[in-house]
């Protein structure tokens, strides 16, 4: 899926036949690997930009004299995968604000730059930074900048990491092996609300007695707050006292999945996250109710949707209305 090309300056100039962006983000290895596995993607190379040295070598772009950055060439298209898609997919993966760093590697070759090739790329990648920067409550380390040049690397850098699947990366082998389904979903994780996309994508913890669903027990299906997955019954409802919606048991335990959690010294807890979008919901204890199984699923609100029972059919969950009955 790689382009290798000869290396030649790139004309930045919008092609006609396809769409193509420039995206700057640390070690070109991983944001590579990444970014092929996009749905939508057609081929990428990587390569150097906005040197001030034609033709610079790694050793040159390593040693700071070219001022040029690590960069991936991305040839995709846009009837599968739109540049906002991929624009939201890069922000996701890299560290926003990180000067002229990402992970274990420093140096400005490594700074982070949307790369504009044509006049509406600039507004697509300004627009994302804003809403990022409103979500978060900080300004990006990234530039928009225009493409001044582009130089494709040496070829043991091309597919390095498919090459070379031991080679250090500071994208997660994880994050690259789920990166379709992550575009599936990146729109609507985009437009979460700074406490949703904190407790759902970064496991952060809401207040307990203050969040929407903790006394709400009408009838209803609670749902995964991005892919809508069904997770729990209101019937399964109870108060806990705990401060946070409480669950004697899930719709079906094969939609959520346990992991150990050691943040808190001394106290090791059961994570709970659903097996579909991944995105955490809370813990699961064993001082529930006895009769009922023994259990304490003790949910964010932050990660659900409720749904009333009203309005279960006309939104698509018309078929676990019986089990509310049961």
């Amino acid at each position: 899926m790689t382009d290798t090309s000869t290396n030649a300056p790139h004309d930045p100039s919008p092609s006609d036949d396809r769409s193509e962006a420039y995206l700057a983000g640390g070690c070109f290895w991983g944001l590579e690997r990444y970014l092929q596995g996009v749905d939508g993607v057609e081929s990428t190379q990587v390569g150097y930009a906005q040197s001030t040295v034609p033709n610079p070598s790694y050793e040159q772009v390593c040693s700071g004299a070219t001022d040029a950055a690590e960069t991936v060439k991305v040839s995709f298209d846009p009837s599968r995968v739109s540049l906002r898609t991929l624009t939201l997919l890069y922000l996701d993966v890299i560290d926003p604000y990180s000067v002229d760093q990402q992970g274990n590697d420093v140096g400005r070759q490594y700074r982070s730059a949307l790369l504009t090739v044509g006049p509406d790329q600039r507004d697509v990648y300004e627009t994302a930074l804003r809403e990022l920067a409103a979500r978060d409550g900080q300004r990006p380390a990234v530039s928009v900048e225009e493409l001044r040049n582009f130089y494709p690397a040496e070829a043991y850098h091309q597919d390095y990491l498919d090459r070379n699947p031991g080679g250090y990366c500071h994208i997660s082998i994880d994050k690259i092996a789920h990166v379709a389904e992550r575009q599936r979903l990146i729109e609507r994780i985009w437009s979460l609300t700074p406490e949703q996309y904190a407790v759902t994508q970064e496991a952060a913890t809401e207040r307990p007695f203050d969040n929407v669903y903790d006394r709400t027990f009408d009838e209803g299906i609670y749902v995964d707050i991005v892919d809508g997955t069904p997770l729990f019954l209101s019937k399964d409802k109870y108060d806990a006292g705990c401060g946070w919606p409480s669950f004697t048991k899930p719709i079906s335990a094969e939609r959520l999945t346990n992991h150990r959690d050691a943040s808190l010294p001394g106290r090791p807890r059961i994570e709970v996250r659903t097996a579909g979008s991944a995105i955490h919901l809370g813990h699961v204890f064993d001082d529930g109710p006895r009769d009922r199984g023994g259990l304490r699923y003790c949910m964010n609100s932050a990660s659900l949707r409720f749904v009333p029972r009203a309005r279960m059919a006309q939104e698509g969950y018309g078929g676990y209305l019986g089990l509310l009955d049961n």
